[in-house]
């Protein structure tokens, strides 16, 4: 044993105190160098005090004294080097050859084995090898879902209490696998339907790694995933009753999967494999192959099958009635049909053999009348086809519309029929109305004639009365009745006048169109009674720089209204226009007369100054003398002037100055005398059935008539002129009169 004098002695020792160490641990591997080094707190150090070491087992590791003397103990002789400073209070040795038995806590006495210095020594840690990890233990994996895999191993440091940690590193099928976290569990999603090996090995802190971990096989487990079809066709198109291959589905899925087919979004059948055998129309849609397990169910495979069947009108009916319907006239009717067919078809609705609408690749169409007519009953029918199977499916409704009597638009109706003493005459009026009249004859004058006439019935809806009258005489001339009388009550009566040969009556209506152009203008009439002769209206145009009235054209009465266009004028000028009537019983020198204006700038407006230049009078007759003849003539130019000219001279200057064209002129409508009630029901303004781009206004113009038949050539008076509105351009039905005869010398009823 040493004997210690008075010399201050230093223990260093080693062991398990209460006290803290001052410095850091000191971290090494069995046979390692370990270099301790701290410093004893101030104070730490009494008066006349020996320091000591002590080993963990409590043997003595070195001893300095006072005087900085060092003795190092025998057990560690060998392998410690002293290498601290008593006077700075340091403490610095190494220890090589570390052994596991050297961990510890190293702390410095104040003098003896129990009086610890505190805050004064260093802890020594003796790396060992952490232990292999056992297999990874894992939850149940599934596709797309989270998954925890966990690794196990235990530190074999010493001392217990080193306060190291372990970390853990992960390899997936021997790949190193990027983790967020280094602790002992992996979480992640399984992005992946495949199987794959993962291992672990831990590492501590500052230290040493263990050996990797026997591989964990992750087998995915996974919903139904690559879906096939066998065949692989996925549309079938077929004709009904044709057969249809059995199709059979499979899907790769982890545990295995069922099966089962849907059709329409409804279970059809169940298994693999869908059979369909003979295709009926009921089997059009879409299959849908839907395996499923436990981890979910995928019907993303989708068989279409398209059954076609031919068309089949299902329902056509009239204002929701069937077979046959009865409406008043003007009650709207409304047409429907359906068709059952695929693929879909172009529908019909025929009036008879009229179509009155079309749908392509439909199932329903529908039409609309929103006014029924009388001349509209018949048979409607709806046609269907789509070229599978028969081609044609059809249904038919019939239509009957009840309506009052009335003259037949569709025929050609005479207001007035000429002829001589002595002559015969036809007399015929067709009656429009359903169901059919009874038609009777009569006069409120007597006659010689028998009234008795006949019927004949046209169509369902049409019935032609017939009077035949032989040998006129003087009293047969004049108006007679056609009534026409329903069973239901209601009698219509109708007015035929029978007139003697004579000139004809003249035009109505001599209108300017408002469409002219730079070099030419429309104008339009309606004729007059033909006074039993074949007429022809002759056109006559003013030129101002002539100051003569020049034939433009002549034109054959058609019997309805007639429109011409006048050619080669000039442009932004004012145009008169003067219309003779004309037929073989006597050349009539009445007319009537409008004016109208081109389109564009007038080439000189000097034309418009000498209202004379524009008067287009007819000289007067030699007969009265020059004196006479310049009477009358200053007469109508002062009339022309006031009534024509000297208004439009302003007009004409003002729309000169703005360079537009407007038209508003006056209109005088002619004398119609003679005309009877059946010219009233029948004439142009009865007509309004028009279609809506023929309904142009026609602008008001000033129309004149020379109403002196007598008068001496080149001679004429003008009557006043009135005012009218503007009409629309409507379709003339049928001419307004019949030529019966030759020229005689009858009475002249109402060709006055």
């Amino acid at each position: 044993m040493m004997k210690i004098t008075t010399a201050t002695v230093l223990y260093v020792i080693a062991g398990v105190v209460s006290s803290a160490p001052s410095a850091s641990p000191v971290l090494s591997a069995v046979s390692d160098t370990a270099r301790f080094s701290w410093e004893i707190p101030q104070g730490g150090l009494g008066a006349n005090t020996g320091f000591y070491t002590v080993t963990p087992a409590g043997a003595a590791v070195v001893i300095v004294t006072s005087t900085g003397t060092v003795v190092i103990l025998p057990n560690y002789r060998d392998r410690l080097v002293y290498q601290g400073n008593i006077a700075a209070r340091n403490v610095t040795f190494t220890l090589s050859n570390i052994q596991t038995s050297d961990a510890g806590t190293y702390t410095c006495g104040n003098g003896g084995f129990t009086s610890v210095i505190q805050n004064c020594g260093q802890k020594l840690v003796v790396l060992g090898k952490p232990t292999t990890p056992g297999r990874p233990v894992s939850t149940t994996p599934v596709y797309n879902q989270q998954v925890t895999l966990t690794c196990s191993s235990t530190s074999t440091s010493v001392p217990a209490d080193h306060g190291l940690t372990l970390t853990y590193t992960w390899q997936r099928d021997n790949t190193d696998i990027t983790v967020t976290s280094p602790g002992s569990t992996y979480i992640f999603t399984v992005s992946s339907r495949d199987s794959h090996s993962y291992r672990c090995r831990a590492r501590e802190s500052q230290g040493l790694e263990s050996e990797w971990s026997q591989g964990y096989n992750v087998e995915t487990q996974s919903g139904p995933y690559q879906i096939s079809l066998t065949p692989s066709t996925s549309s079938y198109t077929v004709t009904e009753h044709q057969a249809l291959p059995s199709i059979t589905c499979s899907a790769l899925c982890r545990p295995k999967c069922s099966y089962s087919w849907l059709h329409n979004g409804t279970a059809f059948s169940r298994g693999a494999t869908l059979s369909l055998g003979q295709a009926d129309r009921s089997e059009t849609g879409p299959y849908w192959c839907q395996p499923s397990n436990p981890y979910g169910r995928n019907d993303s495979v989708t068989v279409s099958v398209d059954v076609q069947y031919p068309a089949n009108v299902s329902m056509f009916n009239a204002n929701s009635h069937g077979d046959s319907v009865a409406v008043n006239e003007s009650d709207p009717v409304t047409l429907r049909c359906h068709v059952d067919s695929n693929p879909r078809s172009v529908i019909r609705l025929l009036n008879g053999t009229k179509e009155l609408t079309r749908a392509d690749n439909s199932l329903t169409a529908e039409y609309r009348l929103e006014s029924a007519d009388c001349r509209q009953r018949g048979n409607y029918s709806c046609t269907a086809t789509n070229n599978i199977g028969a081609p044609v499916s059809q249904r038919v409704v019939e239509l009957l519309v009840k309506c009052a009597s009335r003259l037949d638009g569709t025929v050609a109706q005479h207001h007035k029929y000429a002829s001589r003493l002595g002559g015969n005459v036809n007399v015929s009026v067709s009656v429009l109305a359903y169901p059919l009249p009874t038609l009777t004859w009569s006069r409120t004058t007597s006659t010689s004639q028998d009234l008795t006439g006949f019927s004949s019935p046209v169509s369902d809806i049409s019935v032609t009365a017939r009077l035949h009258l032989t040998k006129l005489q003087q009293q047969d001339f004049g108006d007679y009745s056609l009534t026409a009388n329903k069973d239901e009550g209601g009698t219509v009566a109708y007015t035929v006048s029978i007139v003697s040969e004579g000139p004809p009556q003249m035009p109505t209506q001599f209108r300017d169109l408002d469409n002219a152009t730079t070099s030419s203008v429309w104008l339009s009439w309606l004729p007059g009674f033909n006074g039993g002769h074949p007429q022809t209206f002759q056109l006559e145009h003013f030129k101002f720089a002539t100051r003569l009235w020049t034939v433009y054209k002549t034109y054959a009465d058609t019997g309805k209204r007639m429109v011409v266009e006048v050619t080669g004028l000039t442009p932004g000028d004012i145009h008169i226009f003067r219309l003779h009537p004309r037929n073989d019983y006597v050349d009539s020198n009445r007319y009537v007369l409008v004016e109208t204006r081109t389109a564009g700038d007038p080439p000189n407006q000097q034309k418009l100054e000498t209202p004379c230049s524009c008067t287009g009078l007819i000289a007067g007759s030699t007969v009265g003398g020059m004196l006479l003849t310049l009477l009358i003539g200053g007469i109508v130019l002062m009339v022309l002037y006031r009534k024509v000219y000297k208004p439009r001279l302003g007009h004409i200057l003002k729309e000169t100055a703005s360079r537009k064209s407007t038209r508003n002129p006056e209109t005088t409508e002619m004398d119609n005398r003679g005309y009877s009630s059946l010219d009233q029901i029948n004439g142009p303004a009865q007509y309004s059935n028009m279609e809506e781009s023929e309904k142009q206004q026609y602008s008001q113009l000033k129309i004149y008539e020379n109403t002196k038949v007598d008068a001496a050539a080149e001679t004429s008076t003008y009557e006043g002129i009135a005012e009218t509105s503007p009409v629309t351009y409507e379709s003339i039905k049928g001419s307004p009169y019949q030529n019966t005869g030759a020229h005689s010398q009858g009475p002249d009823n109402g060709n006055k």
